[in-house]
């Protein structure tokens, strides 16, 4: 066999084996024994207020199920951080389902998201997903 010939199939097995290692990770990232669904969204209210929603399904009954964390965001900037040790009804216990919301008073004319992190978790196992929102403008 050729040199050339040698190199092009070196190069294809190379090309293979990053393209297996790319996906396989994907695939398993996506199952999770605890969380069946999350949802977050945003929504403006009136006065600057900005709404952060979200809700989680859980596989059953779950220890501890709902949002640890809310990081709200004035466009790129890191405005306010909600904590379920600090902000009580992010969390639920003995539950299979959680819903909660958290409010910022942002400023009229600006844009806000958030980032919801969600875990649930059974017997000292858990798990984490998180979810960005959409962008909202604050209202009179």
């Amino acid at each position: 066999m050729s040199k050339k010939k040698s190199t092009r199939a070196a190069l294809f097995a190379l090309a293979i084996l990053l393209s297996i290692s790319i996906f396989v990770p994907t695939a398993s990232a996506r199952g999770s024994i605890y969380i069946l669904t999350c949802s977050a969204g945003m929504v403006a209210g009136s006065g600057g207020n900005v709404t952060a929603s979200f809700s989680i399904t859980g596989s059953g009954t779950m220890d501890q199920i709902g949002a640890i964390t809310v990081y709200m965001y004035e466009g790129s900037t890191l405005v306010k951080t909600f904590s379920h040790t600090t902000t009580s009804g992010m969390m639920a216990s003995n539950t299979g389902f959680h819903t909660s919301s958290v409010t910022y008073t942002g400023t009229v004319g600006k844009t806000y998201n958030a980032c919801v992190v969600f875990q649930a978790g059974k017997n000292g196992g858990w798990d984490n997903r998180s979810i960005t929102t959409s962008s909202v403008t604050a209202k009179n």
